[in-house]
C-alpha cells in the first residue's frame, strides 16, 4: 500500500511536472469584527507550496500577533492554493487539481497494461492480446480516460483565457462540467441548483466533498 501511494505520488509529481503547473499559496490574515461582523484583510503574503510547512511558524506568529492587537475580535489565516503562471486555483476539486489526477490515472492504467502484457507474455502460452477480454477492458477504460483528459484541456484553455479577462470572476464546476460565470458568490445559487455551492479557500484544513458538490473558482 505504502509503494503504491508513493508511486502515486510520483505520478502526480510527473503530471504537475508536464501541465507546467507552478504550485504557489496565498496567505491572508484577517479580522473579523464581533459587533458588525465586518472582514478587513490585514497582511497577504504569496509563498510557494513547498516552502508552506517551513513557514508554518511564520503563519502561526502572525496570527498570535494579530490576536494580541486585536483581543476581541475573530483573527484568522485562510490559504488558496493556485498556480503562479495561469492564476488558478489548485486547491481540493479545483480543475486543475481533477486534471492533475486524470493525467496520474491514465499514467497508472497505462502501467498496469504494460505490466499485464509482459506477464501474460512470459507465462502464457496461449495468451493472444488481440482476443483477450481483460486487456481489451483495461484498453477501453484508457481510451476514456484519454477521451476525458482531452475535453478537460480544452476545458483549460477557454478557462485559461477567461481567466486572463476577468480575473476577479468566480467559475462553477462540476468535475470537467463548467455550470457557469458569475461576478459575485451571492449569485452561484441560481446556477447552481440544488447543488450546495462550495468555496475553494481552506482554513487551515482540508474538507471532504460530497459527490456532485459544486466547485467554485476564482
Amino acid at each position: 500500500m505504502t509503494a503504491e501511494f508513493i508511486q502515486y505520488a510520483k505520478d502526480i509529481t510527473q503530471a504537475e511536472r508536464e501541465l507546467k503547473i507552478e504550485q504557489w499559496v496565498g496567505i491572508s490574515f484577517e479580522v473579523i469584527r464581533r459587533g458588525d461582523g465586518n472582514r478587513q484583510v490585514l497582511h497577504h503574503i504569496d509563498i510557494p507550496r513547498r516552502m508552506l510547512e517551513r513557514w508554518q511558524w511564520v503563519i502561526e506568529w502572525r496570527t498570535a500577533k494579530l490576536k494580541c492587537q486585536y483581543p476581541r475580535d475573530i483573527v484568522r489565516a485562510c490559504m488558496g492554493f493556485y498556480d503562479k503562471r495561469t492564476g488558478l486555483d489548485t486547491g481540493m476539486n479545483s480543475l486543475l487539481n481533477r486534471m492533475t489526477a486524470t493525467k496520474a490515472q491514465i499514467t497508472k492504467v497505462e502501467r498496469a497494461i504494460a505490466r499485464y502484457i509482459d506477464h501474460e507474455t512470459h507465462n502464457n502460452l496461449f495468451f493472444v492480446a488481440a482476443t483477450d477480454k481483460r486487456l481489451q477492458q483495461a484498453q477501453c477504460k484508457l481510451e476514456r480516460k484519454k477521451q476525458n483528459y482531452t475535453e478537460a484541456c480544452s476545458v483549460l484553455r477557454q478557462t485559461i483565457e477567461q481567466h486572463r479577462q476577468h480575473p476577479k470572476a468566480f467559475r462553477l464546476y462540476i468535475g470537467f462540467q463548467k455550470l457557469g460565470e458569475v461576478r459575485y458568490l451571492c449569485r452561484s445559487t441560481a446556477i447552481c441548483g440544488r447543488n450546495k455551492p462550495f468555496r475553494g479557500v481552506q482554513h487551515f484544513g482540508r474538507k471532504r466533498l460530497p459527490r456532485r458538490m459544486v466547485c467554485i473558482e476564482n
